[in-house]
């Protein structure tokens, strides 16, 4: 049964469901309320210098149970709540609960039920009735014996107001399961958990020894089929506008952050830093590669390989330009004592 909220017939309201009350998720939360009320009253009470149901009203007050009413609006969903509240009310107070909890449960009820707005601009469903076991209402009835001397009066009080409001509707003994659903909470909210190893595939054992050509002729087959699948959802960049035009835009777009980095000191500081961190990179890779009797970048000749770049790096603040930046504009192609800085650029 779904639990979340359902469209009222007033556009843009939305109703809980009543059965959202008879649930885990508020039964459960309820009942710890009450709990912690009593707690409260049971620490902060002194048999004979506090007044019990002065001290009660405090902590109501100040647990915020006097908006518990504003909580729900709707008559359907309204009758729900207010029927399981008062129900869960009552459960606390059975043998098994100590007297001045029983009390506790007593003075809340009380207070929840004749609080009930009557008045209101805006008419609220309120219940007129209180379900409650035979069996029940007889050991309720022998409340003021089983509490403390200074707490009797106040149980005897509380009880007669109750009853000469007519407030209990007597049903059927517990053992028959008279009420209306039977047991507490009646959904069981299951929060949803997913496991961790279920959500990570299984390892497969490594297989000794290279590859087979099967498995090579699988993996390039698997990687064609790949890129087939990545070109037909790129609509943009190089494939949608050619490389033409994809270059020229990254140049003009190069050009207007380099010339406002030239024009501060701290911009051709920055610019000239990262240039000197570059060049320092690619030289330790070329060690790296030589120790293993390779080498990078040595094909072009003076077009490219590392003496291009440490060129390019050196002579950006002489030339004024962008250093490695300028790679593509012909930065360090040649020495630079065949290169001169022109008002309009590099020649």
């Amino acid at each position: 049964m779904s639990l979340v909220p359902t469209p009222s017939a007033a556009r843009g309201d939305l109703i809980i469901q009543p059965p959202f009350f008879t649930s885990s998720l508020f039964v459960n939360h309820f009942r710890a309320d009450i709990e912690q009320l009593t707690d409260s009253f049971v620490r902060e009470y002194a048999d004979g210098s506090t007044k019990p149901f002065a001290l009660f009203k405090r902590l109501w007050q100040e647990q915020g149970w006097t908006y518990m009413h504003l909580k729900v609006f709707d008559a359907r969903t309204r009758h729900t709540y207010l029927t399981i509240a008062c129900r869960l009310f009552l459960e606390r107070i059975s043998q098994t609960v100590e007297p001045i909890h029983r009390l506790v449960a007593l003075f809340g009820l009380y207070t929840f039920y004749f609080t009930q707005p009557s008045d209101s601009r805006i008419p609220l469903y309120s219940i007129k009735h209180v379900d409650i076991a035979l069996d029940q209402y007889e050991f309720l009835l022998g409340l003021p014996n089983a509490v403390s001397t200074m707490l009797a009066p106040y149980a005897s009080q509380v009880l007669s107001a109750l009853a000469n409001a007519k407030v209990f509707y007597v049903i059927p003994a517990s053992s028959l399961e008279p009420h209306n659903p039977r047991m507490l909470p009646r959904e069981v909210y299951v929060e949803d958990v997913i496991r961790e190893d279920a959500m990570t595939p299984p390892k497969l054992p490594k297989k000794k020894g290279r590859p087979s050509k099967r498995d090579m002729a699988k993996k390039a087959k698997e990687a064609v089929a790949g890129l087939d699948r990545w070109l037909q959802r790129t609509d943009s960049g190089l494939l949608s506008h050619g490389p033409t035009g994809s270059r020229a835009s990254y140049v003009a777009q190069k050009a207007r952050v380099l010339g406002a980095l030239l024009e501060r000191d701290e911009g051709v500081n920055a610019l000239e830093r990262a240039n000197m961190g570059v060049l320092g990179r690619l030289k330790k890779i070329d060690a790296m590669a030589a120790e293993k009797g390779m080498e990078v970048g040595g094909e072009g000749g003076e077009l490219t390989g590392l003496g291009r770049v440490e060129r390019a790096a050196r002579e950006m603040r002489p030339c004024g330009h962008g250093g490695v930046l300028s790679l593509s504009e012909g930065a360090g192609r040649d020495p630079p004592r065949r290169r001169s800085a022109t008002r309009d650029g590099i020649k």
